[in-house]
């Protein structure tokens, strides 16, 4: 039998078409995501955009601690999806865990001047604010030398190095209170003299000026509170 050499063709086409489609995965195939939590200060949201701009559309708004999926993060922004629709949102407004759950108070310790809280954890990001040494700060995440934090109501990044657990000179502090003087304790001693008089001088030396000379009598009958030599 003598198949036309058209209709081999046809065949043939449709048996490569087949093997594309066969070779091809399914789409089914899961996108890798991660849940995440919205940290922003309290009583603001954060802006869901149309886009990982922030000239985009804002289409939705997250209130603090909630939950998202993230599909995809590029750029510094985080595809997710609100109200059955993708959006995109800030990646540092986002935490791995409740803000809520991993908060701990640290403080700020700089031998001088001041620390310089960045918009993003990178010393080239815009300084918010310059926190004074002894500042509390509220510690959300910590990852590669930065600290995500919170101070004088302003959320930022610092560098971890100058953050301590404890504030800075507060030992230090209570070391430098003087104690009270211990009350001093006196004797009464007399004058033992062989001849002559025992000159009390102004300070122990015998090259210090004689106060005044006093005979044996006499200084037997001052009070106390001296030191003779």
């Amino acid at each position: 039998m003598i198949i036309p050499s058209f209709c081999f063709a046809v065949l043939s086409t449709i048996a490569f078409e087949e093997s594309i489609s066969a070779a091809t995965p399914a789409s089914t195939q899961q996108q890798a995501t991660s849940v995440k939590y919205v940290h922003v200060s309290k009583g603001s949201s954060l802006n869901v955009r149309s886009n990982a701009s922030t000239t985009g559309t804002i289409i939705g708004k997250l209130s603090n601690d909630e939950k998202v999926i993230v599909y995809s993060e590029s750029n510094g922004w985080s595809q997710i999806q609100i109200n059955g629709k993708k959006g995109y949102v800030s990646s540092n407004y986002l935490t791995s865990k409740t803000t809520s759950a991993t908060t701990k108070t640290k403080y700020v310790n700089v031998s001088t001047g001041s620390l310089n809280m960045r918009k993003s954890g990178s010393t080239s990001a815009a300084i918010v604010a310059n926190l004074k040494k002894g500042t509390a700060v509220t510690v959300y995440s910590e990852s590669n030398g930065w600290a995500k934090v919170k101070a004088n109501g302003k959320d930022g990044y610092v560098s971890t190095k100058y953050l301590s657990a404890s504030k800075s000179g507060s030992k230090a502090t209570q070391a430098s209170v003087a104690k009270p003087a211990a009350t001093a304790k006196t004797t009464t001693k007399y004058v033992n003299v062989s001849s002559g008089s025992l000159n009390m001088r102004k300070s122990g030396s015998t090259s210090a000026a004689i106060v005044p000379e006093c005979s044996q009598q006499c200084l037997n009958n001052w009070n106390n509170h001296w030191e003779t030599f």
